[in-house]
């Protein structure tokens, strides 16, 4: 019985597995935000049952904190979609959209994370775009590698100073390994880029190409 022999040019899974998991998490097209991320080590919930009404998620009675995460990439943001409600005080007009960030970050979405529009880079001086709230989170595979499906909707009562009075504490996503750092982490791994950019290029500079010798 002969044998037939073959070869497979790609191996799928790891193939889907680069391209969805790896290269859309890094070089597919993305919008950068400010996320607040809910801090839930240092966020202190109501111990009691609450007797009717929300927790407030600001101001001076609330312990809920945020931790602030700069220039962080979203993808696939869709279509904003406008619904009005009836209300006891008038009629509302809801914005909602979705937005998704991969787990190569290593940030867990949670429902109350506030997103801020950085329009303060790409408008400084006409910033009047609203706060997004997360309203619900999905999650495409139940693996670790993944990504955060999220409903967002403006919130239109709460402002970008209310929040950053509730900021614990302050990271960057630095773009070059794409992950998220303490800001001062993210500022010295800029300097010794900055520093190894400018080290290549005068090493460029003394390189020969008749001898191939560094002449110092």
């Amino acid at each position: 019985m002969n044998t037939q022999l073959w070869l497979r040019l790609y191996d799928y899974i790891d193939d889907y597995l680069h391209l969805v998991y790896k290269y859309y998490s890094k070089d597919a097209v993305a919008y950068p935000v400010t996320y607040y991320n809910l801090d839930t080590v240092n966020t202190v919930w109501e111990d009691e049952k609450l007797m009717g009404g929300s927790y407030d998620l600001v101001g001076q009675y609330t312990g809920v904190k945020w931790n602030k995460i700069l220039l962080l990439p979203v993808y696939f943001p869709e279509e904003i979609r406008t619904a009005f409600n009836a209300e006891e005080r008038g009629l509302i007009k809801e914005n909602e959209t979705t937005i998704v960030i991969p787990s190569e970050y290593g940030i867990t979405p949670y429902a109350h994370d506030m997103i801020k529009l950085s329009q303060d880079v790409l408008r400084p001086t006409n910033d009047i775009y609203p706060i997004f709230e997360v309203t619900g989170v999905e999650k495409s595979v139940n693996t670790d590698l993944t990504f955060w499906k999220m409903r967002v909707e403006i919130h239109e009562s709460i402002t970008a100073t209310q929040i950053s009075n509730q900021v614990s504490a302050r990271f960057v996503f630095f773009n070059y390994t794409k992950k998220i750092y303490p800001i001062a982490t993210a500022q010295f791994l800029q300097k010794l880029m900055t520093k190894s950019d400018t080290l290549n290029t005068r090493l460029k500079n003394l390189y020969d190409e008749n001898s191939g010798l560094y002449f110092l």
